[in-house]
C-alpha cells in the first residue's frame, strides 16, 4: 500500500514530506464531493438519518462521475481522512456495495474498508513523510497540523508503520 501511495503522490507531483489535501484529488478524479445536507435529489428522510447518525463517515454514492459523501459532523481532519478512504477505494477500484435499505447507511466489505483504511492513512502521511517528520524532531501535533491530520491519525501511521517517534 505504501508503494500505491508513493506512486499516486508522485504521479501528482507530491513529495513524501508534503501535504496532499484531498481538494487536489477531488479535482484529479474530477469528483464532486457533498455532504447529506447538499447532495442533490436526496428525499428528507434519508437527509434526517444521515444528519443525525455518526455511524458513517463518508461514501462513494455514484462512481461516474465520481460523487462522495461526507459527514460534515466530523472534525474538518478527520472530514479529510475520510475523503482519502474514498479515494483509496477508488485507486484500489474496489466495487460498490450500495446501502441497507434498512437504514440507509452505506453496506461494506471488510477486507476493502480494511485496504481503504490503510491507504487512505498513507496517502495523508506515508511513511517516509513520517522518517522525515522525525528528522525535523516534530511533534505528533506538529505531524498533524503538518499533513492537516488528526493526532489519531498520526499516532495510527506510527504504528503501523513501526516507526519510533521520540
Amino acid at each position: 500500500m505504501e508503494s500505491i501511495a508513493t506512486d499516486q503522490r508522485h504521479h501528482l507531483g507530491f513529495k513524501a514530506y508534503q501535504p496532499l489535501s484531498s481538494k487536489v484529488l477531488v479535482k484529479y478524479f474530477k469528483a464532486q464531493t457533498f455532504t447529506a445536507e447538499t447532495v442533490p435529489n436526496t428525499e428528507a428522510e434519508q437527509v434526517k438519518i444521515l444528519c443525525d447518525s455518526d455511524n458513517w463517515s463518508a461514501g462513494i454514492i455514484r462512481k461516474n462521475p465520481l460523487c462522495i459523501v461526507h459527514n460534515s459532523r466530523h472534525a474538518p481532519t478527520r472530514q479529510e481522512s475520510n475523503l482519502m478512504h474514498e479515494f483509496a477505494h477508488v485507486i484500489l477500484k474496489h466495487k460498490m456495495v450500495g446501502c441497507d435499505p434498512q437504514t440507509g447507511l452505506p453496506q461494506r466489505r471488510q477486507q476493502d474498508e480494511d485496504e481503504a483504511v490503510y491507504l487512505g492513512g498513507c496517502l495523508q502521511i506515508p511513511r517516509r513523510g513520517l522518517l522525515w517528520a522525525v528528522q525535523k524532531k516534530m511533534t505528533v501535533a506538529q505531524i498533524a497540523l503538518h499533513f492537516n491530520a488528526s493526532e489519531e491519525m498520526v499516532n495510527f501511521r506510527i504504528n503501523v508503520s513501526g516507526i519510533d517517534i521520540v
